[in-house]
C-alpha cells in the first residue's frame, strides 16, 4: 500500500530537439500543471513527491532509473497538460523513460494513454493506464488502492486487458495550490513572453467539437476555479515563487464572458507585477472585455484561425466564420495586446487554391505572430474517422495529402510570413535581444530542414 510517508515520483520526459521531427512539436520548457497539481493533492495525503521534469532540465537516462528505484510509485506521462490537446507523434522519448522502470510500479499517462490504452500498456507493460484526467486516478492509485478499483484505468489481469468506466470531471475548485515548490523557476520561459514562467488553470474543457481537436484528456463538462482561488494562486506565484511571466493554458479562456470579467478585475485590481498569456476563440473577444483584460496583465493572446478557406472552415466544424476571426484579431490589436495565430493545412479535402488561401488570409489579417503547422488526425477526434488513418498517431492524412508537400507548404508559409520588410522593422523596432534571439532560434528550428 503507498499512502502517507511513502515516496512518490511523477516524470516527465524530454523529446527529440526543439521542434521534434515528426509533426514539428515544439518542446518548450514549461512547467507540467497537471503533474504539480497531482503533486499537491499527494502531500495533502502525507506522501513524499518529487518531480523530475527532463524537458526543463536535461536529465540522464540513468538519473531517472536511478530516482524510479528509490520510489514506491513512478508516473509517468506522455504528455503533460500543454500536450494535451497537440501530444507529441513519436513516442520513442517517452519509452526510452518507461523502460527504466519496474513495470511493478510504474503507471503511465497522458493523450496517447487515454486514446490507445490497450497499446500503451503493451508498449510499457505498466501497472496501469491511466485515462484523462490523471488527478483523481493517481491520488486513488498512491492511497492504496488496486488499479482495478480506480475509474479511468486500464489495466491487465491474468493476460487480459481490462479498461474500467471513465472517471468523474475533476472539481477544479478542489484542487489544492500546485506544488510549484518543486520546481526552478528559473528553468522555465515563453520566448515571447520571457522567463520565470509558469502555466496555470482557470477553467477546463470546451463547448465546442471542432473535428480535429483532440478533447478527450478534458473530462466531461465546462468547469471553472473560484475566482478567488485564481487570485490567490497568482499571488503566491508571483510574491512568493518569483513568477514572472504566465501562460493561461484553458482552452478558451473567453468563453464565460461574466466569469473572465471578474477575474480580470480582480487581476487588476491586485496590481502585480506579472504578465500573462491566453488561449481563445477570435469569436469570444470584445473591445471592451480586451482593455479590461490588457489592465489586468493580459500581453499575448493565442488564437486558432485554423484555415483561411471558408470551405475549409466550414468542415471542420467549428463554428466560426472568417470575418468574425479577423474582426476579433483587429479589436485585440486596438487594445494593444499582441496575438499568435494558428493555421494549419492538410485538411481532407483541401485543395492547393485552398492552401494558399490560409497564406493569404495570414497575411491580411498580419498578427504578431503566426504558426503554421500540418494537421494531424489524432486518434479520438473526427478528423481520425475521416481521414481513414490505420496507425494510432499519424503525422498528417497522408491518403489525401503528400507529406512532403505539405511540410514543404508550412515552410513556405513561415517564410511568406516572417521575412516580409514590414514584419522585420517591427521585430527590430520592439526588439528585446533575448527573447528576439529565441524567436529566431524557433523559426530556424522549423524552416531549416526544408533547406537542408
Amino acid at each position: 500500500m503507498v499512502g502517507r510517508g511513502q515516496k512518490v515520483l511523477l516524470v516527465n520526459p524530454s523529446w527529440d530537439g526543439l521542434v521534434s521531427r515528426k509533426g514539428q512539436r515544439v518542446n518548450r520548457a514549461w512547467p507540467p500543471l497537471d503533474l504539480l497539481n497531482c503533486a499537491a493533492l499527494l502531500e495533502q495525503d502525507g506522501a513524499s513527491v518529487s518531480v523530475i521534469d527532463a524537458r526543463a532540465t536535461p536529465t540522464p537516462i540513468e538519473t531517472i532509473r536511478e530516482a524510479a528505484a528509490r520510489h514506491d510509485l513512478v508516473f509517468v506521462t506522455s504528455s503533460p497538460i500543454d500536450r494535451w490537446q497537440c501530444p507529441n507523434l513519436d513516442l520513442a522519448p517517452f519509452l526510452a523513460v518507461t523502460s527504466q522502470v519496474d513495470p511493478e510500479k510504474l503507471c503511465v499517462m497522458g493523450s496517447h494513454g487515454t486514446v490507445a490504452p490497450e497499446e500503451l500498456l503493451t508498449m510499457t507493460g505498466a501497472r496501469a493506464v491511466i485515462r484523462g484526467e490523471p488527478e483523481l486516478a493517481v491520488r486513488a492509485l498512491c492511497g492504496g488502492k488496486d488499479p482495478s478499483d480506480v475509474p479511468g484505468v486500464t489495466y491487465q489481469h491474468e493476460g487480459t486487458i481490462i479498461n474500467n468506466p471513465d472517471g468523474e470531471p475533476v472539481d477544479l475548485t478542489t484542487l489544492p495550490l500546485p506544488a510549484f515548490h518543486l520546481l526552478d523557476l528559473d528553468r522555465y520561459r515563453y520566448e515571447i513572453l520571457g522567463d520565470r514562467f509558469v502555466l496555470l488553470e482557470a477553467t477546463r474543457g470546451c463547448h465546442y467539437r471542432c473535428h480535429f481537436c483532440l478533447l478527450k484528456m478534458y473530462g466531461k463538462g465546462y468547469r471553472t476555479k473560484d475566482p478567488d482561488q485564481v487570485i490567490r494562486e497568482v499571488t503566491y506565484l508571483v510574491r512568493e515563487a518569483g513568477a514572472r511571466t504566465g501562460y493561461f493554458i484553458d482552452l478558451e479562456f473567453t468563453a464565460v464572458r461574466d466569469y473572465v470579467w471578474d477575474l480580470c478585475e480582480r487581476l487588476a485590481l491586485a496590481k502585480l507585477p506579472f504578465e500573462w498569456a491566453c488561449q481563445t476563440r477570435a469569436d469570444y473577444v470584445d473591445g471592451p472585455l480586451l482593455q479590461l483584460m490588457k489592465r489586468a496583465g493580459c500581453r499575448l493572446i493565442h488564437f486558432g484561425v485554423e484555415s483561411g478557406s471558408a470551405r475549409v472552415l466550414a468542415a471542420t466544424n467549428k463554428h466560426v466564420t472568417l470575418e468574425a476571426i479577423e474582426r476579433g484579431i483587429a479589436e485585440t490589436k486596438q487594445a494593444g495586446i499582441d496575438q499568435v495565430c494558428f493555421f494549419m493545412f492538410g485538411f481532407p479535402g483541401e485543395t492547393a487554391e485552398d492552401m494558399e488561401a490560409t497564406i493569404a488570409f495570414s497575411k491580411r489579417v498580419n498578427p504578431t505572430y503566426a504558426s503554421f503547422h500540418v494537421v494531424s488526425p489524432y486518434r479520438g477526434t473526427k478528423l481520425y474517422e475521416l481521414s481513414g488513418a490505420s496507425e494510432p498517431f499519424p503525422e498528417a492524412c497522408t491518403k489525401a495529402h503528400d507529406l512532403t508537400m505539405l511540410q514543404a507548404t508550412v515552410n513556405r508559409a513561415f517564410r511568406e510570413f516572417y521575412l516580409r520588410p514590414a514584419v522585420l522593422w517591427s521585430r527590430l523596432r520592439r526588439m528585446d535581444p533575448r527573447l528576439w534571439r529565441r524567436q529566431v532560434a524557433l523559426f530556424w528550428a522549423f524552416v531549416r530542414p526544408a533547406l537542408s
